[in-house]
């Protein structure tokens, strides 16, 4: 019979016990900078929230610390912040820029005071137009793609301003006798500048403050708008004709050849709406608006005289200092209309 040797003393014993788990290394210690960093950056403490931030980067790295994605998250929100607050700069600076500033820079409708508190030289400052302000840019005529020259671009921007002027304005003939539409055209320099167009500026001559946005057309009946579309450019005409000097000779001849065609198309509508009055008007609108059209006639008679006698500066004084600008019947006339069409005459002086 066989025997099973016994085992040999050097042979492995198996244990009767399981192995002993390996001890697990210590956590790594959490950085106290990334999470100060990201307390600063959730409260919008950027140049804290920076500096942590970098603080928890260096130490998660070299030190072996954990919190470098909360490290990573408070920068990101720095930047946030950062870009937010550069948009907030560039939108207040944006409104800032857009309420003050040379003339040319704001469009019809704005209304405004002088910054220096004499005239536009130093640029002004947009008001509303609720509050007392000094004018008020009621149209804009471009001059085109070429500048035309001084003495051309001061009269295209009259005659362009008058018109443009008289289709914006609802009711031009409910201002003082010291309103007035000015006109700033460009020179060569400003036009090399960027500035294209003339603006047109309704503003008092007596340098009193205006109110009231001159553009608003509420209030206005259909028939008070109808007759008034018809009559503006002549009145606005009469109005600049009163503000041209001596040396603005040639746009004098200029404003009384308009007004010579303005009065004649005014008579004849005139005319016309006369023979069909205006619905809700009173009896005494038609006889009224013949009156008006007969004295528009005359008054185009006497401005086709004046435009081709109107030669030099001396002749323009002669009519200056003869009271002979404009035909007054027809700025009677007109004025005699307001009243029966509910309309408020225009203060006299």
């Amino acid at each position: 019979m066989t025997q099973t040797p016994p085992p040999s003393a050097s042979a492995p014993q198996a244990s009767p016990y399981p192995a002993a788990a390996p001890l697990a290394a210590p956590a790594a210690k959490l950085s106290a900078a990334a999470v100060c960093a990201l307390v600063a950056s959730a409260v919008a403490l950027v140049p804290v929230g920076v500096v942590l931030g970098i603080v928890a980067l260096f130490r998660t790295r070299r030190l072996g610390q954990r919190g470098r994605r909360l490290a990573v998250v408070a920068l990101s929100l720095c930047a946030a912040w950062t870009a937010m607050g550069m948009v907030a700069i560039i939108a207040t600076a944006t409104v800032i820029g857009s309420s003050q500033g040379p003339l040319n820079t704001f469009g019809a409708g704005t209304c405004f005071t002088y910054q220096d508190g004499v005239d536009t030289a130093q640029g002004v400052d947009v008001v509303s137009c609720s509050d007392p302000h000094d004018g008020q840019i009621v149209a804009d005529h471009g001059l085109g793609s070429a500048y035309p020259g001084l003495s051309a671009a001061a009269k295209e921007s009259v005659l362009g301003c008058v018109t443009d002027a008289a289709q914006a304005i609802p009711d031009a003939g409910r201002f003082g006798p010291s309103t007035r539409l000015k006109i700033y055209y460009p020179s060569q320099d400003s036009w090399d500048g960027g500035m294209h167009s003339a603006v047109c500026v309704l503003t008092n001559t007596d340098h009193s403050t205006l109110s009231g946005d001159a553009l608003d057309a509420s209030g206005l009946t259909p028939s008070q708008r109808q007759v008034l579309r018809l009559t503006n450019e002549t009145v606005l005409l009469r109005s600049k004709l009163h503000d041209v000097p001596q040396s603005g000779w040639q746009i004098a001849a200029a404003l009384e050849e308009r007004l010579d065609a303005a009065d004649r198309a005014e008579s004849a509508a005139l005319t016309a709406l006369a023979a069909d009055a205006p619905q809700g008007a009173t009896s005494a609108v038609p006889p009224l608006l013949r009156a008006l059209a007969a004295a528009d006639a005359q008054e185009a008679s006497a401005a086709e005289a004046a435009s081709g006698a109107i030669t030099s500066a001396a002749a323009w004084q002669s009519r200056i200092d003869g009271d002979s600008v404009t035909y007054a019947p027809a700025a009677s006339g007109y004025q005699e209309l307001r009243g029966p069409l509910g309309l408020p005459r225009q203060p006299t002086e």
